[in-house]
């Protein structure tokens, strides 16, 4: 956390004074809900993620737009190919379960968040500032989430 706030506030110093840019920041899941298991990680998540609204206040007088992304973490990541490439049960079955916790019941890869990351430092995002964008496959808006059959989906 203390590494964010000084490197987000390094730079909104460089920006405020040319008028212009864009600081994106990057959390995870736990940014958005209570997931165990994550000790200190969650709060600092959350903690990331308030700076990213607290700092959009203060720089968007001076054209800075502040974004955060949150990721549910990415498969194709090295740290969870070096996870899975242990072949345990325990990775196999913890990659199971959160991608069981997405509504897409799968995770997004390094290139949905990169993808996502251009957009934002984009013009085309030119009116987008103070938000937090979930990029977790529905992950932290459905834990646990267990497909249904929709009763306003069927033909009765």
């Amino acid at each position: 956390m203390h590494t964010q706030f000084l490197t987000m506030t390094a730079a909104g110093r460089i920006m405020k004074n040319q008028q212009s840019g864009v600081i994106l920041s990057l959390t995870a899941t736990p940014g958005g809900i209570g997931y165990a298991m994550v000790g200190g990680f969650g709060p600092v998540c959350c903690a990331i993620e308030s700076l990213s609204r607290d700092l959009a206040a203060e720089l968007g007088s001076f054209g800075v737009r502040v974004v955060n992304i949150r990721s549910a973490g990415s498969p194709d990541s090295r740290p969870f190919k070096e996870f899975i490439a242990t072949g345990s049960d325990d990775a196999n079955s913890f990659l199971q379960k959160i991608v069981d916790d997405t509504m897409l019941n799968q995770l997004p890869l390094m290139q949905d968040i990169a993808n996502t990351a251009v957009f934002l430092g984009s013009d085309m995002a030119g009116k987008i500032t103070g938000v937090t964008i979930d990029v977790t496959a529905g992950t932290t808006a459905a834990i646990n989430y267990k497909s249904t059959k929709p009763a306003f989906l069927s033909g009765n």
